[in-house]
């Protein structure tokens, strides 16, 4: 375990203190915060809702499921049961070299909200309508994931945690999903009328 905690120390002194630019000091900090991103979410979400096809508001739910139950079991129950420091705040706490690019986040670590949130997003894209649609939302995914190691508000394994976290539910809840309200195979799905 302290090998793990050393790498992953080590590993977020490597992105968030060695790999940086100045354009990155502007971008990440845009990139990592939800109100950059989110309305082009739910766009896209709202698009299909009010598209009246079926399989796009089969997909709307499994989408506001699958980020909606990630976020809680993410929010409410591993990060209270895990309770981690941020980067941020054990940096306030024991000097630990940590460049903060946004206000101190005093909320626990372990895993990374915004990490789990959007990776759930991408796979339910891909599992409701094949990767063709689901490509820019891994994207959006891994630069937000990224962003929180490089702002300082999260370690790598919070961000990976994360990803793992939210691809694993989003997986569950779109075979049930999927039980419930059969659709065809994901190469037949009808990609959303909205795209980033």
């Amino acid at each position: 375990m302290e090998f793990l905690v050393s790498l992953d120390h080590s590993l977020f002194g490597l992105l968030n203190g060695s790999l940086t630019s100045s354009f990155f000091d502007w971008f990440m900090p845009f990139i990592t915060d939800a109100k950059n991103w989110l309305p082009l979410i739910i766009l896209v979400w709202l698009a299909m809702v009010c598209s009246g096809r079926a399989q796009l508001r089969v997909l709307a739910l499994a989408l506001v499921v699958s980020v909606g139950f990630t976020d809680l079991v993410c929010g409410k129950v591993i990060k209270k049961a895990v309770g981690r420091l941020r980067p941020c705040a054990l940096a306030q706490q024991t000097g630990f070299n940590c460049r903060l690019l946004l206000p101190l986040k005093t909320s626990k670590s372990f895993p990374s909200n915004h990490a789990a949130n959007t990776a759930a997003f991408a796979t339910a894209m891909i599992v409701m309508c094949g990767l063709k649609a689901g490509w820019p939302f891994i994207i959006i995914a891994f630069l937000v994931g990224y962003s929180r190691v490089y702002v300082g508000v999260h370690f790598p394994l919070d961000v990976a945690a994360g990803w793992l976290i939210g691809t694993l539910l989003a997986l569950a809840v779109c075979r049930v999903i999927r039980h419930r309200w059969p659709l065809p195979p994901a190469e037949e799905c009808p990609p959303p009328p909205v795209q980033p």
